[in-house]
């Protein structure tokens, strides 16, 4: 997908602060309709045709009504800022929804399951090479319960993964941009 050029941002970042945008949200505005154009180009539309169709979309009313849900929905609390974590206050003011934010919130429970993920490969791997080279294999040996543990923490780790997978919801940032318009 094509990028916009610096001379092309400039012009959607005029539109915004002609539009009352504040320097809060300008940002995160101006990376909604960068999206937006950059579709439309994509698509095959030249900039102009793109951006005639994405502020046809984000006209005034449409950029206000962001930026109030923006502050709604994104500004802390003084209450809320003191028990806020560090994630958090980063993320004060700008989209969660991209991703970035559900990174760092997982980000402890993916480095837990990648070095479980380790331990159980590696016990595997000298439970397989110590069978090997006896040619014998019993669950009972200290190996075979290393086996056990192994697969054990692999499974946990897949399972772990996978109901992780299932709780999050994507979301569209376009079909958001655009049901507020």
């Amino acid at each position: 997908m094509e990028k916009l050029s610096p001379q092309q941002l400039a012009t959607l970042h005029h539109h915004l602060i002609h539009s009352g945008s504040t320097n809060v949200l300008i940002d995160e505005l101006l990376d909604h309709l960068a999206c937006e154009v950059e579709y439309y180009m994509w698509i095959g539309l030249s900039f102009d045709a793109a951006l005639k169709a994405v502020l046809e979309q984000a006209n005034n009313k449409a950029v206000q009504h962001l930026q109030s849900a923006y502050k709604v929905e994104l500004a802390m609390t003084e209450e809320q800022l003191r028990q806020a974590s560090l994630d958090d206050i980063v993320f004060e003011f700008r989209n969660k929804s991209y991703g970035a934010y559900d990174l760092r919130q997982a980000y402890r429970i993916n480095l837990r399951n990648a070095f479980i993920m380790t331990i159980g490969l590696c016990l595997m791997l000298m439970a397989m090479m110590d069978g090997i080279s006896r040619r014998t294999w019993s669950y009972l040996s200290p190996w075979g319960v290393a086996w056990l543990i192994g697969l054990s923490s692999v499974t946990f780790v897949v399972i772990s993964w996978y109901l992780q997978s299932t709780r999050q919801q994507p979301t569209s940032v376009s079909r958001t941009f655009i049901d507020h318009a």
